[in-house]
């Protein structure tokens, strides 16, 4: 009789346990989270072209439960042009324990260029499994001459670094994109990226990208490049800095 009741109270420790644990989790799942970043790129490349050198790149993005919004903003320090600022705003929706899909807007705005702001769509999905793999269509419509479209996958893995308490990540993406009245070419992204924790709410991360693209230069497609003549690949250095509230 007594083993029967400590196992009776055993069980039912653990359903209010797991019942805890749960409400713990949809309590965090809807929490309103907040992070804040500042990062320099020696170069800012996007899908493969090349759009400035020396770059400072704020952003801000909150998230609740599933849903998630953000600014993000790319200034070029030898220019006063050429600055870009982004709003978006997305869904992420668990298919399963490993699969979730995300879905979103982006509008585009390009300082001095207005004629050049635009928005484009996105949808894709992500896999919590080994290497992670991750794959994303995004379309945006609003180009003078033609739509433009992107597919992306990617891959990545994280290796523990216990001598410095942090960790080696690296990642790879391979880009097709499809723009210009029919124009296409394709880029490949390989990162690594140390991030190291300087407190529970701030992270110092420091990385390397090598991004190459197989069009005739290293700039967007027709058009003439004038930042880097001819070349078809770069190296882009960046550190950052997150804070978490």
């Amino acid at each position: 009789m007594i083993k029967k009741t400590i196992l009776a109270l055993a069980a039912l420790t653990a359903g209010v346990s797991a019942q805890a644990a749960e409400a713990a989790q949809a309590a965090k799942s809807s929490a309103l989270s907040v992070t804040a970043d500042i990062s320099y790129v020696s170069h800012y490349v996007f899908r493969g072209v090349l759009v400035a050198d020396d770059s400072v790149q704020p952003s801000i993005e909150a998230t609740y439960g599933d849903f998630y919004a953000g600014v993000w903003n790319s200034n070029d320090i030898n220019s006063d042009g050429g600055n870009e600022t982004d709003l978006y705003i997305g869904y992420g929706y668990k298919v399963s324990e490993s699969i979730k899909l995300d879905v979103g807007v982006t509008r585009y705005l390009y300082e001095g260029q207005s004629s050049d702001d635009t928005t484009e769509f996105y949808i894709g999905a992500n896999v919590d499994t080994f290497l992670k793999p991750s794959v994303y269509a995004y379309y945006d419509d609003e180009d003078s001459n033609a739509g433009v479209a992107t597919y992306t996958a990617s891959i990545g893995h994280s290796f523990a670094l216990d001598v410095i308490g942090s960790s080696l990540d690296v990642s790879a993406l391979v880009g097709f994109v499809n723009a210009y009245d029919s124009q296409e070419y394709l880029y490949g992204v390989l990162g690594a990226a140390i991030p190291y924790k300087l407190s529970e709410n701030a992270t110092l991360t420091v990385g390397v990208d090598y991004v190459v693209n197989d069009d005739n230069y290293f700039g967007a497609a027709g058009v003439e490049p004038t930042l880097d003549n001819g070349s078809r690949d770069e190296v882009v250095y960046k550190a950052g800095l997150a804070i978490g509230f």
